[in-house]
């Protein structure tokens, strides 16, 4: 009676068991900070299995078009620094049964330097590191030496072996690097629902116990589920739109955040109508976005400009953004270009000096700028974000002249002219909405007979950005 029993038990404890870990591939396994850029990494999977999560600890992880079924691949280039880290990459799939099984892939970062010494002059000098061996180097007249090593992380010593004249020696050198460790706190799943509940999981090396980390979480309350496991339960407070959780380590070595958004309730009316006959088809399910035009976001945004003289006036703007893969590290998901539609307007007044009474000449010029741009994130911290903008485009404008004057008929002008600018922007994400903040500084000459402007100078715009 104890086997069936026993059994009907582990059915009902999904969350002790233990799925068979992804097979995941790296090329290279390793890399040198300064010399190597990326790594190829491959995650194969079941099939009938869904969508398949990752993350990393540092570096940037793009995933990459798929070659085979069943196969996901990714790049992952490894951060700007240079002293040896371990990154820690995790893949999993969200599941409603359990909290996510993760599979982890670490890659070395070793950091180049020269080790110095003294010894004999004109010693032989080998370096014992991280199961490797460096040198020989032979030492100066004044025994000064210096060794070329790569330094794997977590090294704190090395081994420095001298040998000058038949004599050996041995000993220890202490190497100063940074105390940092890997960490990352993993969200499942990536949409929180509004009534139910979710899973945070800690991991470094190897999964971190809780006791070990110090957790701030925003929008949802917390329940430890395995304190070695680093395992919790997220439950989403009421009106709560995203949860947040900071995640450090106790001892200082290493931090992460993660965010994922909640899911507004639906409120569904249930209508009376019959449902239809047997035989008629249903209505096809509105198409998804070709993959061309995934990742596009949409804004809009509206202020004013000012620049020399009566060169004042409101500005509003709308535009659209896609995201461009290139393969320089340090733009790597970080560049999108824009196309951007625009208004200017700006009016002024003359009275004629000694016929004021007469009347006044009004000008006014209407631009429609057409621009593109692109758009660099420069700084991300949390939901903030900082922007560097630039672009460049045409700007058919008219002029309206019209006056008091009995003698002076109004006229009417269109030209096109050139338009460019720089521009600085903040953003706060809420979910897929973020609000703008940009600041701006931007070329707009209006040339006419009758009338020289500039429809841009220095504005300020508040606006709106949306990402599905």
């Amino acid at each position: 009676m104890r086997s069936p029993l026993l059994f009907l038990l582990l059915l009902a404890l999904p969350s002790l068991t233990v799925a068979a870990p992804l097979p995941v591939t790296a090329s290279p396994e390793q890399v040198v900070l300064g010399q190597d850029t990326k790594v190829l990494v491959q995650v194969k999977v079941p099939r009938g299995m869904g969508p398949l999560r990752a993350v990393a600890s540092s570096g940037s992880l793009m995933p990459l078009p798929t070659t085979a079924r069943g196969v996901y691949a990714y790049r992952w280039v490894p951060p700007d620094i240079r002293y040896p880290l371990l990154a820690v990459l995790a893949f999993w799939e969200d599941t409603p049964a359990g909290p996510p099984e993760i599979t982890t892939l670490h890659i070395p970062m070793l950091g180049r330097t020269e080790l110095e010494a003294s010894t004999a002059p004109g010693a032989r000098v080998v370096v014992e590191l991280g199961g490797r061996r460096f040198g020989p180097v032979q030492a100066n007249r004044k025994g000064r030496v210096k060794v070329p090593v790569e330094v794997p992380p977590g090294a704190n010593e090395a081994r420095l072996l001298a040998t000058s004249k038949g004599l050996q020696t041995d000993r220890i050198a202490r190497l100063d690097l940074p105390p940092e460790r890997p960490l990352l706190a993993l969200l499942s799943p990536d949409v929180f629902p509004p009534a139910g509940s979710g899973w945070l999981v800690l991991h470094g090396e190897a999964p971190a116990p809780a006791s070990e980390v110090d957790l701030k979480v925003e929008g949802a309350s917390l329940e430890v589920v395995n304190e070695k496991r680093g395992l919790f339960r997220l439950k989403p407070n009421p009106e709560a739109r995203t949860v947040v959780v900071d995640a450090r380590w106790k001892d200082g070595t290493g931090s992460a955040r993660a965010m994922a958004p909640v899911v507004a309730p639906i409120v569904a009316h249930v209508s009376s109508t019959p449902p239809p006959p047997p035989g008629l088809s249903k209505s096809p399910a509105p198409p998804s976005l070709p993959p061309l035009l995934r990742g596009l976001s949409l804004h809009a945004l509206a202020g004013g400009f000012f620049a020399m003289g009566d060169n004042v006036g409101p500005l509003v703007s709308v535009g659209a953004s896609l995201p461009v893969a290139l393969p320089l590290p340090m733009l790597e998901g970080r560049l999108s270009a824009e196309l951007e539609v625009g208004l200017r307007h700006a009016t002024s007044t003359v009275r004629l000096e000694g016929l004021e009474s007469l009347g006044a000449l009004n000008s006014r010029v209407l631009g429609i700028p057409v621009l593109l741009s692109a758009r660099a994130r420069v700084l991300e911290r949390g939901p903030l974000a900082l922007y560097a903008r630039a672009g460049l485009g045409v700007m058919p404008y008219s002029h309206d002249l019209s006056s008091e004057l009995v003698l002076l008929e109004p006229s009417h002008e269109q030209r096109l002219g050139p338009m460019g600018f720089l521009a600085a922007q903040g953003a706060w994400r809420f979910g897929s909405l973020s609000a703008l903040v940009e600041l701006r500084g931007g070329y707009g000459p209006v040339h006419t007979t009758q009338v020289r402007a500039l429809l841009e100078g220095v504005s300020l715009a508040l606006g709106v950005r949306y990402t599905p």
